[in-house]
């Protein structure tokens, strides 16, 4: 890192969510403070997207530029590539880009190429899972989208005849590992001379060392990444745009991590968002993982079966299945339990209209709705082929797969099947609790017509 200008307080290290980034003193008590800051020109900087026919990506081919002056000179049938106004084209040359750069790119990029993920056992991905390991998702939507991706990448691989100047061969394995790569680590941000610029174009940005940093619930973020113009001790301009302003050349901008709230002591992990609003299925199609109570995913909700929000709220609080101790991971996943119940959408926390006060019918209507929600819920929770409790076992045994997207595979499904037991224990507290209200007149209910979950 010193070799390469990076300016760091954090160091590499392994933690509960595996290899990460670490800080090595305590930081941000007082103020906002720089964790690490990457110049521009060891960063692998690549147009996408199809481009607008008025830009001559004059900003970005000048990025390109000072890498190649820092480092080795990028192929010309990948910078040709690169500048098509075509949005697969580029996608392709920037996975070639990350494949040259860590074979021939050299001293930084070639060291730093020991620290990424293996293609099989160190980066969980669809596009380098085994065939049998995209069924143990359990989920014939998600399945589908991975073959859609990786015959897309094979249709790229069917498009590059030769190596493009990168030493060596270029397997369909490679080609695969590098996309991946560049789907879980590339920083979209946009460039040019100015925010109202035609010069404006938008770029994956594939930051050394930034990119190891892990992802977790927004809630518990430690860090945020920016990238924007630097003097060399810390950021200027505009939050996600690189303001070159001609000084682009020698350091004029550089990729960030800076403290979102203070780090208490040494070690402590540095983690980031990398999309605050994903649901585990956006997580596992681009970065190859699902989060544990993810607050994003949503249960299926017909909105004809809508709850009322106010009295779904109080009842899991008169019941005590969301109380002060409840963990937070627990609490997340109410959190999506109860969006999904009552139609609210992702970042919403409010029902536009929440009068909840019940007549008789309302009150029948209401609890009649519970119930077929809970019969959704548990059709789809009997659907697996597997059980949760089967799958935390399966977890615990250590049980080695072809690729890192075995055992994601099963995690993913596992908290799916935890959301939907959350589910059926909220719906059975909501209909428990109408009927524990002693101003609340309602019919006794057919017990054949409850879920399992909700007996």
């Amino acid at each position: 890192m010193r070799d390469a200008s990076i300016r760091s307080r954090v160091k590499l290290g392994r933690g509960e969510n595996g290899r990460g980034l670490f800080t090595t003193s305590m930081v941000g008590m007082k103020s906002v403070e720089l964790l690490l800051e990457v110049p521009l020109d060891v960063c692998i900087v690549a147009p996408v997207g199809d481009g607008s026919a008025a830009s001559a990506d004059d900003t970005a081919k000048a990025v390109v530029a000072s890498w190649e002056r820092r480092n080795r000179e990028v192929p010309q049938a990948i910078k040709d590539m690169m500048f098509e106004k075509n949005s697969d084209a580029r996608e392709l040359a920037c996975a070639l880009w990350v494949l040259f750069a860590t074979r021939a790119g050299g001293e930084v990029w070639e060291s730093y190429a020991s620290w990424l993920p293996n293609k099989r056992d160190g980066l969980p991905s669809m596009l380098l899972a085994a065939e049998e390991e995209l069924e143990m998702m359990q989920n014939e939507s998600m399945t589908a989208r991975a073959r859609e991706l990786r015959g897309l990448v094979r249709k790229a691989f069917d498009r590059v005849p030769f190596a493009h100047g990168i030493p060596g061969s270029v397997t369909l394995e490679d080609l695969s590992w590098a996309y991946a790569l560049v789907t879980s680590r590339a920083i979209a941000s946009d460039v040019g001379k100015d925010p109202d610029g035609v010069d404006d174009t938008q770029v994956a940005v594939m930051a050394p060392c930034v990119d190891m940093a892990n992802h977790v619930d927004v809630t518990n973020v430690t860090a945020l990444k920016k990238i924007g113009a630097t003097d060399g001790g810390g950021l200027r301009g505009a939050y996600w745009r690189l303001m070159t302003g001609g000084s682009v050349d020698g350091g004029g901008g550089a990729c960030c991590l800076e403290t979102n709230r203070p780090i208490t002591s040494a070690d402590e992990e540095v983690t980031i968002s990398y999309q605050p609003d994903a649901t585990n299925d956006e997580l596992m199609v681009s970065y190859g993982f699902s989060l544990k109570g993810n607050r994003n995913d949503r249960l299926p909700s017909p909105k004809d079966n809508w709850l009322r929000l106010g009295s779904l709220r109080q009842a899991i609080e008169d019941s005590g299945v969301l109380t002060m101790e409840t963990p937070e991971e627990d609490a997340r996943r109410l959190i999506a339990v109860l969006s999904s119940a009552c139609g609210l959408s992702i970042g919403q926390e409010t029902a536009p209209d929440d009068d909840w006060s019940f007549d008789a019918d309302g009150t029948e209507r209401e609890i009649d709705n519970a119930i077929a929600l809970g019969q959704i819920w548990e059709s789809e929770l009997t659907s697996y082929a597997t059980t949760l409790e089967e799958d935390e076992a399966i977890l615990a045994s250590g049980t080695n797969y072809p690729t890192a997207f075995g055992r994601a595979a099963v995690q993913y499904r596992a908290e799916r099947k935890r959301l939907l037991q959350s589910g059926l224990g909220v719906l059975n507290a909501y209909v428990d609790w109408f009927y524990s209200e002693d101003d609340v007149e309602v019919d006794a209910v057919d017990e054949e017509a409850l879920p399992i979950g909700m007996e």
